[in-house]
């Protein structure tokens, strides 16, 4: 039985632990074995074959030159270890998949700015703020064609969740936007360049009961065992 590759998946230290207990299942229905990386044990030592950067608090503004609010809730510590693991992603081309603040994270460490107050930019942007809207509110999503979340989901539109209160404004470097709303907020982002580089501004994670959903983690399982299988190849022949 092939081994499942490992997956780190980025969590505050404190907190949050439905929303990655659902992305654990996720990488687990998926193929692969997640790896909860926080900024109090980060892993940095660990070999890993994918990343999950998770959703949360927002990203500091000092990320992408923009100024932090008053009343804003940042988790300094969990920048520091994301940008640690996205760099060394990067550097060592692993799969990365953003889940709404893991998008925003990695739009800004490539150069790009985000928007951090939607009802300021955007026409209906009034999303929900109770649990229950999180639960059951959808809005639809335009994919570009030729994209990895095209040939992923399978579609051109898709329903999705809303658990966002900033968005990606300015693409960084080397990224391109592959999913809008109708009112042009950016819901997803990938690097052409690489094999699976993906940010999406919706929670995959709670939608899983869908196969397009949980194709997503699949498919970041499946480049993880082949980046593996061609490294493995590869010291082989070294040998």
């Amino acid at each position: 039985m092939t081994a499942r590759p490992v997956i780190g998946v980025t969590k505050p230290t404190h907190g949050d632990h439905f929303a990655y207990a659902a992305i654990w299942l996720a990488v687990r229905l998926a193929g692969g074995e997640p790896l909860r990386l926080t900024a109090k044990h980060p892993h940095t030592d660990k070999w890993i074959s994918g990343l999950v950067l998770g959703g949360g608090s927002d990203v500091y503004p000092e990320l992408y030159n923009g100024q932090p609010q008053p009343a804003g809730r940042y988790d300094r510590e969990r920048d520091r270890m994301e940008k640690f693991w996205a760099r060394r992603a990067r550097d060592e081309n692993l799969p990365v998949l953003g889940i709404c603040r893991g998008a925003q994270l990695l739009n800004a460490i490539n150069g790009g700015t985000l928007h951090g107050n939607l009802g300021d930019v955007y026409d209906n942007a009034d999303y929900p703020s109770t649990l229950p809207g999180h639960i059951f509110y959808r809005k639809k999503i335009n994919i570009a064609p030729g994209s990895l979340l095209r040939r992923i989901v399978g579609a051109k539109t898709r329903d999705v969740n809303s658990i966002h209160k900033q968005a990606v404004a300015e693409v960084g470097e080397g990224l391109v936007v592959t999913a809008r709303e109708p009112n042009g907020l950016v819901q997803a982002i990938e690097d052409p360049a690489s094999d699976y580089y993906l940010g999406v501004q919706f929670h995959p994670e709670f939608l899983t009961y869908r196969r397009g959903d949980l194709r997503i983690f699949k498919a970041l399982v499946d480049a993880a065992r082949k980046r593996d299988e061609v490294r493995r190849e590869a010291i082989g022949a070294a040998k």
